[in-house]
């Protein structure tokens, strides 16, 4: 199929850098690093996304003094020690016709002492509202000049090192960032206020064209907007420094948006944001500058000709559907949009991570950044073609299915559903959830294409599992949600699981209460059954348990707050879903404050009775009223059909919550760890 992208097509230019095309990939933490050198690990996955169509690849944050400008695990080029390896990756990405940039970037005032080893720096003693940076000291003026110089040595180390620009890190609230912003810079000096911050940044660009050449291709990345609550840059402010920039010499402004601790800057990183919504940012600066614009932000296929069509943007930014697919762009250009392995923009495995020190992953893309990572298309064929039959159609059934016949196999998958998803589809009914429905319509586009089989509304059974015949079964059932019968004072109660709260909410009275993410330890199942391993007791109080419950409460609770019900959740931990990363965590207790959903922590659920839930804290008892109460304190793994299965057949595995209560990230990565070895 001939691809419609016209525009993203043509070459482009950035001062005197030719690129084969207007797409790019900005830059993205990974993670994968070790004492600021990148690793194989590294190489490999930016040379594969090298061979994924895109005209400039620009490279993550490389701290231009380390450790004292590191943030988090950032690599660096404060040192020729870091040319060889750094040399590799540019030799690699240019394989693959693709251009490459390097981000230099100063962490300022957004570190800790832990990290860098010393007390944080910054324009200006303001600390951040984060708690987990510590609070910075002033720069003298001689150390300003000092990293001026810095700056421009980290170009010319990148220059040697075979990058083809450097990119300066303006933005997020870093050390540039904190220079140009009106309410952070409050020195007195020459670097003062955002004039002074503009000269400051000014400077560096002046100086990285003295040393590395004027024809040398200087990016600026700068906030569009800081989205500061206490004033910060704004969309006109932006528009000047831009202006300021070129004039000192820089070849193309990028755009982005957003302090880390900024309300916005959390919301822009989830599937709830708007897409494109940093694009009138870049049509107000293109419309100030004379040199290239470009712009990122959740930017879909769909929206890219028209972008550049209509001059809001030289260059459209597209970055994690590279993580998701590494062949994006090759797919886009080809006209196999529709092959492409969909980003749902889910940030918990390639933003929520980082902060927690761990390398990125992908929710969809489970191998994404592995050493022996490749396209899905290219994974190896297994020696042996086998009949394999998937009982269950969910995230890991899909993805059991799909690994599996991209190995070869001939596949069968049974769902006793209407259709593939299973419980994690059910969350596309969460106002902030609706992008998951891209990953089933992927599924199901993409399965039969593939040969797989589909039964859809079939119940399967010993004697259909002894009809197929298979080699292999893999099961993804599911779990039972678990019910506390032994706390239950009373009949006919209006009780029922979050997953059939989705179901059947017009069975559903104004007032809920959802009791999630529970240490309780005296009930029974509702559905009487028994765990093949421990007790169900014991299971409850897990982290991975606690996790599945929290977010089923949380995609529940935001649906029933959509539709006009009063929520409240209520949970014995100190937060409602364990293991969330900090982005959707913060972003999904402002959506709360702003929906009026109340979350009760730290109490103990005694009763469910007819008036609601009896709650106790600090030995204090009391009720909260509620017509319906949902329950999603864990759940049971289905396991019923594998002991009677490993008798008879081989080769018979479980995936999913069938086999570990998780999330979906973890679900999708179980299935993939098995059909990758069948």
């Amino acid at each position: 199929m001939e691809s419609m992208l016209k525009i993203l097509a043509k070459p482009g230019k950035i001062g005197k850098m030719e690129l084969k095309n207007r797409l790019v990939i900005p830059a993205m933490c990974t993670n994968y690093t070790y004492q600021g050198h990148f690793t194989e690990r590294a190489i490999h996955y930016y040379g594969l996304r090298a061979r994924g169509g895109a005209g400039l690849m620009i490279i993550e944050a490389s701290a231009i003094d380390y450790p004292s400008g590191r943030s988090v695990l950032n690599n660096a080029i404060s040192d020729d020690q870091y040319i060889p390896t750094l040399k590799r990756l540019t030799d690699e990405v240019h394989r693959y016709d693709t251009k490459i940039a390097l981000q230099i970037m100063h962490s300022g005032r957004q570190t800790n002492i832990a990290i860098s080893g010393s007390q944080p720096i910054s324009c200006s003693p303001s600390s951040s509202t984060l708690i987990l940076y510590d609070p910075p000291r002033e720069l003298t003026l001689y150390e300003c000049k000092r990293i001026i110089k810095r700056f421009a040595e980290a170009a010319l180390r990148a220059k040697k090192a075979g990058f083809d620009a450097v990119e300066i890190h303006c933005a997020h609230g870093y050390l540039l960032s904190s220079f140009l912003s009106p309410t952070q810079n409050t020195r007195k000096d020459e670097y003062g206020g955002i004039e002074g911050g503009i000269k400051f940044c000014c400077e560096i660009i002046n100086e990285i064209k003295s040393i590395c050449g004027q024809d040398y291709p200087v990016i600026c990345r700068i906030n569009g907007d800081d989205y500061d609550p206490f004033g910060g840059v704004t969309s006109i402010d932006s528009r000047m420094i831009s202006v300021a920039f070129e004039k000192a010499g820089a070849d193309c402004i990028s755009v982005s948006a957003g302090l880390r601790e900024s309300d916005h800057y959390l919301h822009d990183q989830t599937m709830a944001s708007p897409r494109g919504s940093w694009v009138y940012m870049s049509e107000g600066i293109k419309k100030t500058v004379n040199i290239p614009v470009m712009v990122a932000k959740r930017i879909s296929e769909d929206m890219v000709e028209k972008i550049l069509a209509e001059g809001k943007a030289d260059f459209v930014c597209i970055g994690r559907p590279f993580i998701t697919d590494p062949l994006y762009g090759r797919k886009l250009f080809e006209g196999r949009s529709e092959e492409i392995v969909p980003c749902i923009w889910c940030a918990q495995g390639c933003f929520d991570v980082l902060w927690m020190l761990s390398p990125t992953t992908c929710l969809v893309n489970p191998a994404s950044g592995r050493i022996d990572e490749v396209p899905i298309d290219e994974i190896e064929k297994a020696k042996k073609r086998k009949k394999v039959l998937v009982i269950g159609g969910g995230p890991a059934g899909c993805e059991a299915a799909l690994i599996s016949a991209k190995r070869g196999h001939e596949v069968t998958l049974y769902e006793k559903n209407r259709m593939i998803g299973g419980a994690y589809r059910l969350a596309v009914k969460s106002p902030n959830k609706r992008e998951v429905e891209r990953l089933f319509s992927y599924f199901e586009r993409i399965l039969p294409k593939e040969g797989v089989k589909i039964h859809l509304e079939e119940e399967m059974t010993h004697e259909k599992i002894e009809k197929e015949m298979p080699d292999v079964i893999i099961i993804a059932t599911g779990a039972f949600p678990m019910i506390p019968e032994k706390i239950i004072k009373g009949k006919g109660l209006n009780i029922m699981s979050a997953d059939e709260a989705m179901i059947r909410q017009k069975e559903i009275g104004n007032r809920v209460a959802i009791w999630t993410c529970s240490y309780h330890c005296s009930f029974t199942c509702k559905q009487n059954i028994t765990p093949i391993e421990g007790d169900p007791t014991n299971m409850v109080s897990t982290y991975s348990y606690a996790c599945r419950a929290g977010y089923a409460a949380v995609d529940v609770a935001e649906y029933l707050s959509s539709i006009g019900k009063l929520v409240s959740i209520v949970t014995e931990r100190n937060t409602i879903v364990p293991g969330m990363g900090y982005t959707s965590r913060g972003y999904l207790l402002r959506r709360f404050y702003r929906s009026n959903i109340r979350v009760c922590s730290n109490v103990k659920v005694r009763e469910i009775n007819e008036d609601g839930l009896m709650l106790e804290k600090g030995g204090i008892t009391f009720l909260l009223d509620a017509d319906t109460v949902i329950v999603s304190v864990g759940s049971i793994p289905k396991k019923d059909l594998l002991k009677s299965l490993e008798d008879k057949f081989a080769e018979v595995y479980t995936v999913g919550d069938c086999a570990k209560i998780g999330n979906a990230m973890k679900a999708i990565e179980s299935a993939y760890e098995v059909a990758i070895k069948i």
